[in-house]
């Protein structure tokens, strides 16, 4: 069987029973073979089978066994974990470790070859006055020279007097040799076996006292966990550890056997336990443990004095203001309900989604980052599905899952108990005139940092409407930033991640919101309406991690010091630290089949776009998107089949309808359609990457504003200044960004592709091909939506002239112009009528003083109200380059 895949070979020292000086030559035991396995052998074998093993981790392991030796390390001795390791890597095709230092498993030997064995080691007692010594006889060196893949224990009682007074009876004192005298690699690879993923509990209960910690328990124990939990069984391995690499990189003035000995099974060990908290986590405290810590925070403690004497109440009745904001807020982690999760979500995911494809080489980012400093997940927002593939995610390849920021609005029963079970504490949406609220809630936030806890929250607040990301809100990030500013730790990772779906489940929900309606509030009546999604596909999923940032490293970068930083210095770099956070999850979104689609249908306002204009864009945007290096999935390797795939589920989906004529037979000539009621959705989508296209939308408005086909590069790069401020609302852009590079960038691609071509080296001018214009013409199509809804808000100021108005009148009244100049044709694209552009359109105009806003406090609410701004020359200057780069001579404001 492949437990015991390992075939005994006759060794020389085992061929004869005396050597030529007299001493005894033995089978010592030190190996299991493959014949006649014991029943507890046959019933491990089946029942590793069903332990956990990521791919990511055996393809890690192959490769290493092509470099050299592999040597597995576990902490504590164990029989058990030596027969597992032994059994699960055999089943992973990989070499199994056919023996253990210092231990020999007569018990797991075929029956006859263990008697033979008990014997021997009699017959050699008697005649030498001892037991068989493998490190004396060399069969433990002759082991490792032969390449076979052993097991090595670092931590034990016996182990430790051993090495105390023979070094030389020291397996990694061995191996150190043995490296020194061989070209082979030694590789020591740290390994975990974890029964469940339990975090530690720091009460201990009779179970640990009588059988041994949960870390390291006794033989019943560890031989219950193991059976109780035969399917919840993981094994893990840590970084590995080049022993040959290892000792080059040691200091000069030799140390001694025993110290270099010493010093590798402290990394050894450091390892192991690193990689034992990426798994299980910071010891779990309880929920009244957590409310006490909080609430005896000398920080909080002043604040509730003071605000006990400020309104002339008790200390006791503000403690128990904050105890109730702490049951409002607090987790209940409990890894039942984490595991019942696991169970549903597996289940759900089947039914609605073709597949989760998740990027394992990001995920092993993250897994070395999180022995670092306790982890921050900042992933987008566009579904409340978020929330649990994350987490789901993570669980499956044995992270610890975070705790996870959620709205108060989703606390409702019976979904908030779960959430709350399954790892979320609670937030409110907004923060304003609720001061002590917010001590309580820093205070919480602090302490789960302080206790090391991996953290989830959402950096734009609510979901996406528009399928762009959202520009950050800051009060959830500052807390975590003074939590290391005021050394509730010395670091803290932020791990940017984007999570991008083919369609997402809220999308009807979304269409209705950005059209004016107003958004549903969650409820256990909604919860059961949602049953409808299960009756439908929603395609695939993606998510990939960017690259871990780390608060320390960012600081040092910019040479930033919490202790000299003013109030504004700090709040810029609050901001600044959070644009980077959101860049960098737009960076790492991937280019969906459905999104790129998307965007070729909208590039025109007709109704109507042959098969043969959709090939011709989409293969434009594509090649854009691969000169620049943008992530996209893997199914778009076969442009043409997954184009007319996509079509195909959009005719299905009623995004779309397709006009075949009977007599026609060029497919080319098929003609698709999209009602004014689909454009929205398709925005939606077109939306989740036009980040990507943003810098060839820009740069191509800015060349189609020339008078001749001939242009130079002069005004360019205003032009793109003069983008990137009037979208300040709309789209995030690199704060490290050289515009020259991009410019550059974007030519480089459109000569390779020759939509333009070099008129004149020495006036650095170029010429648009005819072909180019077409080109050019899609990309600054993109941007059409947007300008005509800036503009609409600019017309609806005149209204302001008369009254003011409240922020839902204001917002009614754009809305209602702009389906009344759609239907004049004023306006072509019917996507440009979008609640959200309008207020991200008023917000700018605010900014610039062609809209004046005023707020008014009344009853802890905030009343907005906006008038004219009075300042013409600002419309009128919007009006013009509106009017310039939308090349429509009513668009002028006058």
């Amino acid at each position: 069987m492949a437990l015991f895949k390992f075939l005994k070979r006759k060794r020389p020292s085992e061929s004869r029973d005396d050597s030529p000086d007299g001493t005894l030559q033995i089978d010592q035991g030190l190996t299991i073979g493959s014949r006649s396995p014991s029943f507890f052998g046959r019933l491990l074998h089946k029942l590793a089978g069903k332990s956990s093993f990521l791919e990511s981790q055996q393809r890690l392991l192959k490769d290493l066994e092509e470099e050299g030796l592999l040597i597995y390390a576990v902490k504590y001795r164990s029989h058990l974990d030596f027969l597992f390791l032994n059994s699960r890597l055999s089943q992973a095709d990989l070499r199994p470790p056919v023996f253990a230092f210092d231990l020999r498993p007569i018990l797991w030997l075929p029956a006859f070859r263990a008697i033979r064995l008990i014997f021997s080691f009699l017959r050699h007692y008697l005649k030498e006055g001892a037991f068989p010594n493998p490190y004396q006889t060399g069969d433990y060196r002759e082991l490792v020279l032969g390449r076979e893949p052993s097991v090595l224990f670092l931590v034990g009682k016996a182990g430790y007097y051993r090495r105390f007074g023979f070094t030389e009876r020291d397996p990694l004192h061995l191996l150190l040799e043995t490296q020194r005298q061989t070209d082979m690699p030694i590789i020591l690879v740290p390994s975990l076996i974890f029964h469940g993923k339990a975090p530690e509990k720091q009460q201990k209960g009779m179970v640990d006292i009588f059988f041994g910690h949960k870390e390291r328990p006794g033989s019943l124990r560890k031989l219950v966990a193991f059976l109780r939990n035969y399917k919840n069984n993981i094994l893990e391995v840590a970084e590995p550890l080049n022993v040959k690499e290892w000792l080059a990189g040691q200091p000069a003035e030799n140390p001694s056997k025993s110290s270099l000995a010493f010093q590798l099974r402290r990394e050894l060990i450091d390892r192991i336990d690193r990689h034992r908290r990426v798994v299980t986590g910071p010891v779990l405290k309880s929920r009244w443990e957590m409310k006490e810590i909080i609430l005896h925070n000398k920080d909080l403690e002043k604040r509730m004095e003071r605000r006990a004497r400020s309104n002339n109440r008790t200390i006791e009745a503000v403690r128990k203001e904050a105890d109730g904001y702490l049951d409002e807020i607090a987790t209940d982690l409990n890894l039942t309900y984490v595991q019942i999760g696991e169970r549903l979500l597996t289940w759900i995911w089947h039914t609605i989604y073709d597949g989760i494809d998740l990027d394992v080489d990001s995920l092993d980012m993250v897994k070395q980052a999180a022995q670092k400093a306790p982890l921050v997940y900042v992933p987008c927002h566009k579904s409340h599905i978020d929330y649990l593939v994350l987490s789901y995610l993570l669980f499956r390849h044995n992270l610890n899952i975070p705790l996870v920021a959620a709205g108060k609005n989703l606390s409702f029963w019976p979904l908030g108990t779960f959430f709350r079970k399954s790892g979320a504490f609670f937030i409110r949406r907004s923060f304003r005139g609720q001061k002590f609220y917010t001590d309580v809630f820093a205070a919480y936030i602090k302490t789960l940092v302080n206790e090391g806890h991996n953290l989830e929250f959402f950096i734009e607040g609510g979901r996406s409407r528009t399928g762009k990301l959202v520009l950050p809100k800051l009060g959830l990030l500052a807390i975590l930033m003074q939590a290391v500013e005021e050394g509730y730790c010395d670091d803290l990772i932020f791990v940017p991640c984007a999570i991008n779906y083919d369609r997402v489940l809220e999308e009807g929900a979304y269409l209705k919101e950005v059209k004016g309606s107003s958004k549903k509030k969650e409820s256990l009546a909604q919860l059961v309406r949602a049953r409808g999604v299960l009756k439908k596909r929603y395609g695939r999923v993606y998510v990939k991690f960017s690259q871990p940032m780390s608060l320390k490293t960012y600081m040092d970068r910019f040479n930033l010091d919490f202790d000299t930083m003013k109030p504004k210095e700090r709040h810029a770099m609050y901001r600044d630290f959070a644009w980077r956070i959101i860049h960098n999850i737009n960076n790492t979104s991937m280019v969906t089949p459905v999104a790129l689609v998307a965007a070729v249908l909208l590039t025109t306002s007709k109704r109507g776009i042959s098969l043969a204009e959709i090939k011709l864009i989409t293969g434009n945007y594509h090649n854009y998107l691969q000169h620049r290096e943008v992530p996209t999935v893997s199914s778009l390797q076969d442009l043409d089949k997954t184009l007319q795939d996509t079509l195909t589920l959009m005719v299905k989906s009623k995004w779309l309808d397709l006009l075949a004529d009977e007599d026609e037979t060029d497919e080319e000539e098929r003609i698709y359609t999209v009602d004014d009621s689909n454009r929205l959705q398709l925005e939606y989508y077109r939306n989740n990457i036009i980040h990507f296209l943003l810098p060839a939308v820009y740069i191509s408005s800015a060349i189609l504003t020339k008078e001749a086909f001939e242009f130079n590069l002069e005004g360019i790069e205003d032009d793109l200044l003069f983008f990137r401020d009037f979208f300040k609302f709309e789209f995030v852009y690199d704060a490290d960004e050289n515009l020259g590079e991009t410019i550059n960038q974007v030519l480089a691609y459109c000569l390779s592709q020759r939509f333009i071509i070099e008129a004149s080296s020495q006036f650095n001018t170029y010429r648009i091909t005819h072909q180019g214009l077409k080109a050019l013409s899609c990309f600054a199509s993109l941007l059409r939506s947007y300008m005509e809804s800036y503009w609409i808000v600019l017309k609806a100021t005149k209204h302001l002239d008369k009254k003011p108005y409240s922020e839902k009148e204001f917002l009614k009244k754009i809305n209602s112009m702009g389906n009344k100049f759609y239907k004049l044709e004023l306006v072509e694209r019917f996507e440009s009528i979008s609640r959200i552009t309008f207020e991200n359109a008023v917000k700018f105009f605010c900014e610039k003083g062609a809209i004046k806003k005023s707020e008014k406090h009344e009853n802890g609410k905030v009343h907005v109200s906006y008038e004219n701004g009075n300042n013409q020359e600002a419309v009128a200057y919007y009006g013009r380059m509106i009017d310039r780069f939308h090349r429509t001579s009513h668009f002028t404001i006058k």
